[in-house]
Formats: structure tokens, sequence, C-alpha cells
């Protein structure tokens, strides 16, 4: 029986290099992963500074082309995420209507913003004529246990 010794270093040189590819794969799904994470980050960036209340009774809504409105706590009007004035929300709704007739309106409201100036803001999308309004709301923790 011949006892098998080490390899040297030149009979391994000689074999030739090895591609090794799931390291080459894990890098490519992490830096996936920061891309994709990045792109929502980017997306929601343009929200209203807003502390959104909770619902447990909303459904999440995959809405394909969307203008988001807003109302913050001391009553300013945001429309994507400039601050603009009720005319100028007015305006920039109607034109964004003419364009895309099944524009979807998404509403973001403060928790503390007043009943009033959320009224006011839901009255005027209304008047311009959109079709769906849809409440922005974060989702509700679940309870532990019901009875």
């Amino acid at each position: 029986m011949r006892a098998s010794r080490p390899r040297s270093r030149a009979a391994r040189w000689e074999r030739g290099a090895r591609v090794e590819m799931l390291p080459l794969l894990d890098v490519v799904f992490l830096l996936l992963a920061v891309f994709l994470l990045s792109v929502v980050r980017m997306v929601r960036s343009y929200a209203v500074p807003v502390d959104l209340p909770a619902m447990a009774t909303g459904v999440q809504a995959d809405v394909p082309a969307v203008l988001l409105l807003g109302v913050d706590a001391q009553g300013r009007l945001f429309a994507a995420g400039e601050e603009t004035t009720l005319a100028g929300l007015r305006e920039r709704l109607r034109a964004s209507l003419s364009a895309d007739p099944e524009l979807q309106v998404l509403l973001q409201a403060d928790r503390e913003a007043r009943h009033g100036d959320v009224a006011e803001l839901l009255d005027a999308v209304r008047a311009e004529g959109a079709g769906q309004v849809l409440l922005v709301a974060e989702p509700a923790p679940l309870s532990g246990g019901d009875g």
C-alpha cells in the first residue's frame, strides 16, 4: 500500500485556476437586495412628512399611477412632496387628471391634522373629479389574542 503524499504546489499549479461561482453569486444577490431596498426608499422619499395613524381594517393596494396629496399637523398642504396652496393643489390635480383620467389619488393626513383641513382637501380632490381617493395609514400592530 502506498501512502498518498500531499500534492506539491507545482502540481496544483499545473491544474490551473478554479473559478468559484458561489461567492460571485452571493455578491450579486447582495447587490440586488441593496439596489431594491434603495429603490423602495427613493419612491417613498417624496412622501409628505406626516405621522400617519394606524388602521387595522385597511388593505394594501397596488396602484399604477398615483398623485400623493397630504396635509400635516399645521394644516399645510402638499402635492407630491412639495408644499402648495389649495388653489395650486387644485391646478396640479386638474392637470394630472387631464393627462391620466385613471389617476389614483393617495391622501396622507397627519394624525394631529384638524378634521376640517382633511375634509377641505378631500372636498377639493372630489370637486376636481378624481375617481378614487385612497387614505394612507400605517398598519396597526396585531393584537396578542382575542378572548
